[in-house]
């Protein structure tokens, strides 16, 4: 057990090097984070869609998978505290006679109507949340390289 866990320490420590050096530069590093953010956030109920959504973007577009692997996995912490947020949000866009489906049960009516304030409310702080995030680690991965690339002048 103890091996394992040695292991388990250099390869995080491993992956965090390398997605703090990525040679594909801040941008793209930043870019893929939003990207894990905004997959989670969208497809909030369905944890493999976001997963395979988010792998083949990431693919697709030839960006850091482990950047996005970060991103998506900070949003499935971050995501039951903004649970409140999102659905006051969902609730002040929506209108009270609001219905996806017209159902003839009243309790799915419900359902529908609760499940749509969240996910507008969710696609609304994801996205913001994913061009916060995209900026903040983009200017911290740009001043750490000039940092390191005033170091290695000295």
């Amino acid at each position: 057990m103890e091996n394992f866990i040695t292991k388990l320490k250099t390869k995080i420590a491993s992956k965090w090097h390398e997605l703090l050096n990525d040679p594909e530069g801040p941008h793209l590093v930043a870019m893929s984070f939003a990207i894990g953010v905004i997959s989670e956030m969208l497809t909030i109920p369905t944890v493999g869609i976001a997963f395979v959504l988010m792998i083949v973007i990431v693919k697709w577009l030839k960006f850091s998978m482990s950047s996005a692997l970060v991103g998506y996995f900070f949003t499935k912490i971050v995501y039951i505290p903004l649970a409140p947020l999102e659905l006051k949000i969902g609730k002040s866009l929506l209108h009270e006679n609001f219905n996806p489906h017209a159902h003839k049960w009243a309790w799915a009516r419900g359902v529908l109507h609760k499940d749509a304030e969240l996910l507008l409310g969710s696609v609304i702080i994801g996205g913001v949340l994913a061009v916060i995030c995209f900026f903040v680690i983009r200017q911290i991965l740009v001043l750490k390289l000039k940092r390191k690339s005033k170091n290695a002048l000295s």
